[in-house]
């Protein structure tokens, strides 16, 4: 009997563990009350790891407003990034994430200040709502607000105009529950307290094909005229010398040419993009970060500083949000007068948070192993350098942009086909369609339609 408790302790002890804190994004499905029973099944599910769980038996009436803050995060990061080559599908793969989510890149950095914001966003919210028994509404500045800016002259006693009142967003609470609930399992991973065994997959997604709804007349393909020349297209010899030579980047680390396997993967010149690949390329000498490299490998050497830099965007991500709190005030009186004001501090609507943490994802600057990173200006911190995702690359994450739809008229912009289909040129699909039109109302009740024909044209990416 007891070499079976024995062999019991030993497989909980040396249990594959989780590499990231964004599994409990998987939550978005779960609806209603929390159970103890329920925080032990997402743990089995591997939605939760230990920290949270024990952070879930403690609080409880908290996991529904968590679950929000998961649902809160995979809408705004699907939304801000619809258009763009990388437009966070992997977000629906939780618990199990591709490698864009797992290595430290920027749009790790984003997802982790993402989440760290929805999440102390909803759990103010819940305590300033009284949806939560554990936290209260916030305690009331000891300053007073400033005036309105057309009100009167201050009276002799300035203390007679206002008074605080209703219900702030008690945003000290949900930092200190977010952090619990965040930060905890990065800060061992960080300092090296225990080891973990990576059992992670690459999962691996094949985009759906697109269906075209039923058309009288059989799609026409069009050719575009920002088709890509043909392979065996004559082209001018480069002058040749010292100076046409062309240098490859060399490496910030080893100081050694990029090796030509990653040149041309990701060889397109696009102007938003370019830094990117240039800096994906100068990395692949460092066996770090060596996409060829297996992916449990390079989490088990990069676990620490990917650690940091996820505490660093949760941080940001929180700071995004006490940044954001206003002082606002409803007026009191006679006739609109004014007299008194009732006043009280909330957070700003979490779209404005996002649109913030999408501009910042872009200025985003690589994680140095030095002290005086620490003192710059905060911002979003990677430590793996992102392809352009033009391209399908498991190692990298990439499911690449062939096949996507995209928009001609907007040119370069988000969503546009310049943006999306990398210099590989588009095709055009006509189709037509009928549908009601030019409908008409006769008195009694009666609508009397047209059906007209309705010619549609859709572009994809080659």
């Amino acid at each position: 009997m007891r070499y079976f408790i024995v062999l019991y302790v030993l497989f909980f002890v040396f249990l594959p563990k989780a590499s990231e804190a964004i599994r409990w994004l998987a939550l978005h499905e779960s609806e209603g009350n929390w159970t103890e029973s329920d925080c032990i099944e997402a743990r089995q599910s591997g939605a939760l790891w230990g920290e949270q769980v024990r952070v879930c038996k403690r609080q409880p009436s908290a996991m529904p407003h968590v679950a929000a803050a998961a649902r809160l995060t995979r809408a705004a990061c699907l939304s801000s990034h619809a258009g763009e080559r990388w437009n966070c599908s992997s977000i629906e793969l939780a618990p199990k994430y591709t490698p864009d989510l797992l290595t430290g890149t920027r749009e790790q950095a984003y997802v982790y200040a993402m989440s760290a914001a929805a999440l102390s966003w909803k759990i103010a919210r819940a305590c300033a709502s009284g949806a939560l028994a554990a936290c209260s509404c916030a305690a009331p500045p000891r300053a007073p607000p400033r005036p309105p800016r057309n009100a009167a002259p201050a009276p002799s006693e300035p203390q007679a105009r206002f008074k605080w009142g209703g219900c702030g967003d008690n945003f000290q609470w949900a930092e200190r529950f977010a952090k619990q609930f965040l930060d905890a399992h990065e800060i061992n991973a960080r300092d090296g307290r225990f080891e973990e065994i990576f059992d992670m997959e690459i999962t691996t997604r094949e985009r759906p094909t697109t269906t075209l709804e039923p058309t009288t007349a059989p799609p026409i393909v069009i050719l575009v005229d920002d088709q890509p020349a043909p392979a065996n297209a004559t082209v001018a010899p480069k002058k040749k010398g010292r100076r046409g030579r062309k240098r490859l980047p060399r490496s910030p680390r080893r100081g050694r040419p990029t090796r030509k396997r990653f040149r041309d993967r990701y060889d397109y010149d696009d102007r938003g993009f370019r830094h990117r690949n240039i800096e994906y390329r100068m990395a692949a000498d460092d066996p770090r970060f060596d996409p060829q490299v297996d992916l449990q490998t390079r989490l088990e050497r990069l676990r620490p500083l990917i650690a940091s830099a996820n505490l660093m965007n949760g941080r940001f991500g929180r700071k995004m949000v006490s940044s954001s709190i206003r002082t606002k005030c409803t007026c009191h009186g006679v006739s609109g007068s004014c007299s008194v004001r009732t006043c009280w501090r909330s957070a700003a609507p979490l779209q404005r948070v996002t649109n913030e943490l999408a501009r910042e994802s872009a200025r985003a600057s690589p994680l140095r192993d030095t002290r005086r990173s620490l003192a710059r200006k905060p911002r979003l911190r990677y430590v793996t350098p992102s392809p352009d995702y033009c391209e399908p690359d498991l190692a990298a994450g990439s499911l690449g942009t062939h096949g996507r739809k995209c928009n001609a008229s907007v040119g370069g912009a988000a969503g546009g086909c310049s943006r999306l289909c990398c210099g590989r040129g588009r095709r055009a699909l006509r189709h037509t369609r009928l549908e009601r039109c030019h409908c008409r109302y006769h008195w009694c009740c009666r609508v009397d339609c047209q059906l007209c024909r309705v010619s549609i044209e859709e572009h994809y990416c080659n």
